[in-house]
C-alpha cells in the first residue's frame, strides 16, 4: 500500500450526534418542567438545546460530504482538514511523529514539521513574524488527527503505517506512541499472578 487516506468515522460521528440529541431533549424536559413556571427557564433550555442540535448539523454535513481528512503517502503527509488552507508537508521536513491521548482521553497522532519561505506563494504576516522569532527562514507547523472524528484502531492503523513506510527511510524523525498506563498495571498483576503460581 503506497498511501493511507484517513476519512471521518462514520459511527463516531453519529454516536455523537446521538448524544447530542438525547443531551438536547433532556435540557429541554427539565427546562419545562422544573422551571417552576417560570418562562425563563424552557427559553434558556431551549437556547442551550439549539447548541447541540447545531452540533447535530455540523456533523450530519461531515458525514454526507467525506473528504479525506489526512493523506499518508511515501512523499509526505496532506492536511485537508481546513479545505481553503491544505498543508503538504514532506517527510524531509518532518521534526517529529506522536501518537498521544488528548485531554477528553481520545488518541491524537500529531506530525510536527516545517515549511521554508521559499515553499510559500505568500508569506503573512504571522509567518514572517514566527520566522523572526526562530531566526531563521521555517515556519513550523503541528498537522493533528483528531481522535474525535476517528475512531482509536484507525488513528493507530495510521501511525504503525508510518513506522512501517517512513520510519526505515527517514531515520530522522522522531517516534513516540501512546502506552496506556492500565495495560501495564493488567500486565503487572498478570506477572505476578504467574509468579505466586509458579511459587505454589
Amino acid at each position: 500500500m503506497d498511501k493511507l487516506v484517513v476519512y471521518n468515522d462514520l459511527r463516531r460521528l453519529f454516536a455523537i450526534s446521538l448524544s447530542y440529541v438525547v443531551i438536547a431533549v433532556c435540557i429541554v424536559a427539565l427546562g419545562f418542567t422544573r422551571g417552576g413556571g417560570n418562562i425563563v427557564w424552557p427559553i434558556i433550555s431551549v437556547a442551550v438545546a439549539v447548541c447541540f442540535i447545531a452540533g447535530v448539523v455540523f456533523n450530519v454535513r461531515k458525514m454526507s460530504d467525506r473528504g479525506p481528512l489526512f493523506e499518508y503517502t511515501e512523499d509526505g503527509v496532506t492536511d485537508f482538514t481546513k479545505p481553503d488552507d491544505i498543508i503538504v508537508l514532506p517527510w524531509e521536513q518532518v521534526l517529529s511523529v506522536n501518537l498521544k491521548a488528548a485531554s477528553n482521553n481520545d488518541l491524537m497522532l500529531e506530525v510536527m514539521g516545517y515549511k521554508t519561505a521559499d515553499q510559500f506563494d505568500e508569506v503573512t504576516p504571522e509567518m514572517q513574524a514566527q520566522m523572526d522569532a526562530n531566526q531563521s527562514d521555517r515556519v513550523y507547523f503541528v498537522l493533528q488527527l483528531s481522535g474525535l472524528w476517528v475512531r482509536r484502531s484507525r488513528m493507530k492503523e495510521a501511525y504503525d503505517w508510518i513506522c512501517e513506510h517512513i520510519a526505515p527511510a527517514h531515520p530522522d524523525i522522531a517516534f513516540s506512541k501512546f502506552e496506556d498506563p492500565l495495560s501495564h498495571l493488567g500486565k503487572k498483576s498478570d506477572q505476578q499472578a504467574s509468579r505466586k503460581t509458579g511459587a505454589l
